[in-house]
């Protein structure tokens, strides 16, 4: 008999299932993109039960590979940053709004608390849908309602990695009163701060049958995508970095048993680990991983035909387009910001061609890496001389040698590059008494098979561009929008 956690990752475009034994080893998945309506500009909504739904379908695909007997724990990553309400039966009053919703603008500079970025959505559902939130019970982050599905709406939880983009201490660690005064949104309302790695409850029949599992399984506290992607990446000591590029990307830095908050206006945040007294540092640009499934989505529809004829990997077939271009993409330089509508193209020539657009935008992710990274090793107090790396970005070793590249760091790439998912099996061995520690766990289930070292000759080119890159997205990023109703 084995030992088996199945881990739900649940993030902005879809969720998976992923199953893993004690030892690390990847035994089942399967994934599910949500199908989500277009909205208008600066408006990002999801009806969690899309979360649910995907939970539920790729559960119930994964389990089939494996005997239901061997599963001795439930464990789950989750977006961040993306809350709504629920009322006193746990039914949803308002779908959530994501990470990506723009519509209120609230004044945080009083308290340095500019990452709470889940207060500026509560307080739009406050201020714009008074009888909705008259009816509130509880506020609710992804984490919060796919647990209360699994155990019962009396489990109604969350933990510090998401608990501190609403009114959580850094401190203590629990909701702080001074911030729940001064945005009028009582403590009452927030789900109870729990520890990832503690079982909350158990599976209920109901969800069992849903998922086709067992009931009684042991639900294990997760935490947020990022930091159990570091976890799942052996990045837990003073000084570590991890880049992961999926969505967008995510640099994240290991500052040690404290918070480390960044003098000035750096678009960098204090952010607790997912183990207890660990910190991180956190820069991210959304929408890097993204840029590329624009491109294929509206400008590769032969090729996404074809390779759909040929059962072969789309994005495969775009990188080795962009195989045949030199570092720099003679000079076309791709800004990531249209997540923000602000995404720029510079340096459009005419000897430019679809391979050198690939090839911008994956060197615009690895940009961006960098630019963080910097910022992180100079506000964290140490370099680093590699850099673990995960997301589906590193399914390609073009991209993997990009980001080798312009960062002039060694990029180690894992055995499993869904690190979070892998970070959340370890929490969910641990929490099942699997794991004394943490370390033994990561000496066990963490594997590393590919490194990518700095080509000289690329890393010279890419200095440049690297001093091109910063300023000029910062400067675009400053700037007020200038196209109508935009």
């Amino acid at each position: 008999m084995s030992d088996l956690i199945v881990v739900f990752d649940s993030g902005t475009t879809g969720t998976r299932t992923v199953i893993f034994d004690i030892n690390g080893k990847e035994i089942a998945r399967a994934y599910e993109e949500y199908t989500l309506e277009k909205q208008p500009v600066g408006i990002s909504e999801q009806d969690p039960m899309i979360w649910w739904n995907a939970v539920k379908s790729t559960c119930n695909t994964a389990v089939k590979n494996i005997n239901s007997d061997d599963v001795i724990g439930i464990c789950a990553s989750f977006q961040r940053a993306t809350a709504g309400l629920i009322d006193k039966n746990g039914e949803v009053l308002h779908p959530a709004l994501t990470w990506m919703d723009e519509r209120e603008v609230v004044d945080t500079s009083t308290y340095h608390e500019e990452l709470r970025r889940t207060v500026p959505k509560i307080l739009w559902l406050k201020n714009n849908k008074p009888d909705l939130y008259s009816q509130a019970s509880k506020i609710f982050f992804p984490d919060t309602y796919i647990y209360m599905k699994l155990c019962g709406n009396e489990v109604c939880v969350t933990d510090p990695t998401n608990g501190i983009f609403g009114i959580m201490s850094k401190e203590t660690l629990d909701w702080d009163p001074k911030l729940a005064e001064s945005y009028g949104i009582p403590i009452e309302l927030w789900p109870d701060l729990r520890t990832p790695g503690e079982v909350i409850g158990e599976l209920t029949s109901e969800a069992a049958g849903n998922l086709g599992l067992k009931s009684n399984v042991p639900v294990v506290l997760g935490g947020g995508d990022q930091q159990c992607a570091a976890l799942g990446l052996g990045v837990i000591e003073k000084g570590q970095a991890k880049v992961t590029t999926g969505t967008g990307t995510f640099v994240d830095y290991v500052t040690g048993d404290a918070p480390v908050t960044p003098a000035g206006d750096y678009p960098i945040f204090p952010l607790p680990h997912v183990i207890k007294g660990k910190w991180i540092l956190e820069g991210a640009i959304p929408g890097t991983g993204t840029a590329l499934q624009w491109f294929k989505d509206n400008f590769s529809q032969l090729q996404t035909k074809e390779c759909d004829e040929k059962h072969l990997n789309v994005y495969n077939e775009l990188s080795k387009e962009a195989e045949g271009i030199k570092p720099g993409s003679e000079g076309l330089l791709f800004v990531p910001l249209y997540v923000f509508r602000k995404g720029t193209i510079h340096g459009l020539g005419w000897n430019h061609t679809r391979a050198h657009m690939i090839r911008a935008i994956m060197e615009s992710a690895a940009l961006s890496a960098q630019m963080y990274l910097g910022m992180l090793e100079a506000i964290g107090g140490g370099k680093v001389s590699e850099v673990k790396s995960d997301g589906g970005a590193m399914n390609s070793d073009l991209w993997a040698q990009i980001f080798a590249d312009i960062m002039s760091k060694k990029i180690i790439l894992p055995e499993n590059r869904d690190g979070a998912a892998l970070g959340a099996a370890i929490l969910g061995f641990y929490g099942c008494k699997k794991y004394s520690s943490f370390n033994d766990a990561i000496e066990k289930m963490v594997r590393f098979e590919k490194e990518f070292n700095p080509i000289k000759d690329n890393v010279k080119i890419y200095k440049k561009l690297n001093r091109l890159f910063m300023p000029t997205l910062l400067d675009i990023f400053d700037k007020k929008r200038v196209t109508k109703d935009l």
